[in-house]
């Protein structure tokens, strides 16, 4: 089928976030016909940017940092060029101590008995470890040791996850946890930090208009059909129904939508497939947008971990320090996240008054501040949670949805923990998989 005419047959993507739109381009350049259908009014999906006043901020703490050269190059070229080059600066806050990141490798400056705790645990760890782990609390302590997991890293798994370590895997690990040497840990323990370990090393970010300048690279054509909500998928007669009630027929379909709302769209669903679709988690998260009246005093970091309980956020990034063109002259800019998720709820429905109140318990907002904006996003889809049942569940999904025939991409359509990059090259590869079946 690789005739021209062959090739005018209608393709749908659901979802125009980076992977569909990715998988639209790449259609686009082989000159196949499709329709990506969007439910909201904007593209970008997680890649979005929003203007908040004269305020610019991201859906989330986004940059490229990719070690891929086709990726870099084709956002590199998406930009004209236009991108500023960071050197990472990380931080993390705990008990009112300031760490750099990651923590494990700079103890220096922390209580003592912390030190003494946090090193002998370690070394011990480091002689009985067996590369046996699991779940990750059990990684965590043969490659962190006992004192630093609990009072670190269980701490900020739990507001990030949800869940605690023990109640995740560890096939999501890969570069994201470092596990240092005995002689970086004793190093960053004895002597302030002069050395970078963190696998961000250095990052690109667009000069205007927030990370979503990025997407001017993924040429879809006019091939996007925004407030359009699927509410039903009839494989067997290949027709899709949309929430505003217009319907669309396809002949071949790839969607980024979340596994679990993709099985709901589906008739005929075998029970066990709906029971496992039902059993994959996910968190969400509160975006917490803050707009300051002040340009200086900021900690010198681009993004700071929380580990304290106490301080109802996980994770908070500066986006005027990632391009001056993200907030009007004078000001800063702050956006904090909170997850939350059925096991652990939000403390609060309306988190922006308690948000201002840990940033200022933390230093980071001063109490003769002047808020300009404020804005509350609650995302539904954040992080796929890798708990231990995650695998055998997905499995179960993707057998399913192979018979099918539905290609799937992005983040919440492969149920993976895909940065960026991620996202853009599994909407290509679906495409790929896609095209050896039109040929």
């Amino acid at each position: 089928m690789n005739k021209q005419e062959d090739k005018k047959s209608q393709i749908a993507i659901l979802g125009a976030g980076l992977a569909g739109l990715a998988a639209g381009h790449k259609l686009n350049e082989m000159k196949y016909e499709f329709n990506i259908y969007e439910k909201s009014n904007f593209i970008g999906g997680h890649a979005a940017t929003h203007k908040l006043g004269d305020f610019i901020f991201d859906d989330g703490p986004h940059v490229s940092f990719t070690k891929r050269p086709e990726i870099k190059k084709f956002l590199s070229e998406a930009v004209e060029e236009e991108f500023i080059e960071h050197k990472s600066k990380v931080l993390n806050y705990w008990k009112g101590h300031w760490v750099k990141h990651p923590a494990q490798c700079f103890l220096y400056g922390l209580p003592t008995e912390t030190i003494k705790n946090c090193l002998v645990d370690y070394v011990n760890a480091y002689k009985q470890a067996s590369n046996s782990a699991q779940n990750y609390a059990e990684w965590c302590f043969e490659n962190l040791g006992k004192t630093f997991s609990e009072e670190f890293v269980f701490k900020y798994t739990k507001k990030y996850w949800t869940l605690h370590a023990k109640e995740l895997s560890t096939d999501w690990i890969g570069p994201r946890i470092y596990p240092p040497s005995p002689e970086e840990v004793i190093k960053g323990a004895l002597e302030p930090p002069t050395t970078e370990y963190h696998y961000l090393s250095e990052f690109r970010y667009p000069t205007n208009g927030g990370f979503a300048a990025y997407l001017k690279g993924l040429n879809t054509g006019n091939s996007v059909n925004l407030n359009h909500e699927v509410v039903s998928i009839d494989i067997k007669s290949k027709l899709l129904t949309f929430a505003n009630g217009k319907k669309s027929n396809f002949t071949n379909l790839i969607s980024s939508l979340p596994l679990p709302e993709l099985i709901k769209l589906l008739k005929n669903v075998p029970e066990k497939v709906k029971i496992a679709a039902n059993q994959l988690k996910c968190s969400s998260v509160a975006l917490i947008s803050l707009g300051i009246n002040r340009d200086v005093d900021w900690p010198e970091a681009h993004w700071i971990y929380f580990y304290d309980y106490e301080i109802s956020f996980s994770r908070i990034h500066f986006p005027h320090l990632l391009s001056p063109h993200n907030s009007p002259p004078g000001t800063g800019s702050i956006q904090v996240e909170t997850y939350y998720s059925d096991e652990m709820p939000l403390p609060e429905n309306e988190m922006i008054d308690r948000t201002i109140k840990d940033l200022t318990q933390t230093g980071i907002i001063k109490k003769e501040d002047e808020i300009l904006v404020s804005h509350q996003h609650n995302v539904k889809y954040a992080n796929v949670i890798f708990d231990l049942n995650r695998a055998e569940n997905l499995a179960i999904v993707n057998d399913y949805l192979n018979e099918t025939g539905i290609e799937r991409c992005g983040r919440y359509g492969d149920w993976e923990y895909h940065w960026t990059d991620d996202s853009i090259v599994s909407g290509w590869d679906a495409v790929d998989r896609l095209s050896i079946k039109l040929k």
